[in-house]
């Protein structure tokens, strides 16, 4: 049986994660988002012709998330420039904060063109070519087709039943990638976890727990 110090203890303990913790995993949807409401509706379809594209309301949602995200996170407000993109690399929805620097907002977009071009997070990317030879030689990568292949954490891909509905890109702050994950978990329900971190100080939780989140900020943008 606990005792009486035992149980204050505890008690102090979830205190503490509280307070670091504020867009925790029990912010996100418990149940994933059907994909019929998150992409365009049939009438929109049949004048686009594409019929698997994140929708203007949801791409909202996700950018009002991120939003949400920066004005919590301990030592807040963040900064951060926010992009939901379509799987073709048009902006469906953006939002720059206040205080971000150009950079930011350059290699937000960078990001999210990233994990639409690689089909997966910008963090694995960075991962899978961690030396500078193994980069430079695929800087020039998706350039000509409007994408990027860039090399920091704060891209992901957006993806529903199998399905890439679009892509989002943070920049400019110092937790790009758990503000993208935190945003994608609480509008779309369950989401892919980020990729494992391969060094020190890049992991990141689901659900934008803070834990790291890559270098981000002004350091790595």
């Amino acid at each position: 049986m606990m005792n009486r110090t035992q149980f204050l203890g505890v008690s102090a303990a979830l205190l503490v994660s509280v307070c670091l913790f504020p867009a925790s995993a029990a912010a996100q949807g418990t149940t994933p988002m059907p994909l019929a409401k998150a992409v365009v509706s049939n009438e929109v379809a049949s004048r686009t012709l594409f019929k698997y594209q994140i929708n203007a309301n949801v791409a909202r949602q996700i950018v009002d998330a991120c939003v949400e995200f920066a004005n919590k996170q301990q030592g807040g407000p963040g900064n951060y420039a926010i992009f939901v993109i379509a799987p073709n690399g048009d902006v469906v929805d953006a939002h720059v904060m206040d205080g971000v620097v150009p950079i930011g907002v350059e290699t937000g977009l960078m990001k999210a063109r990233t994990a639409l071009y690689a089909r997966t997070p910008s963090r694995a990317v960075a991962d899978r070519f961690p030396t500078v030879e193994g980069r430079l030689i695929r800087t020039d990568l998706g350039r000509e087709s409007g994408l990027s292949y860039y090399f920091v954490p704060g891209g992901v891909p957006i993806v529903l039943e199998n399905q890439l509905i679009g892509a989002i890109g943070i920049g400019g702050g110092n937790m790009d990638e758990p503000c993208a994950y935190y945003a994608l978990g609480k509008v779309l329900g369950i989401q892919p976890p980020p990729p494992a971190p391969a060094g020190e100080g890049r992991g990141a939780a689901p659900g934008g727990a803070p834990g790291g989140g890559g270098r981000g900020g002004r350091g790595g943008q």
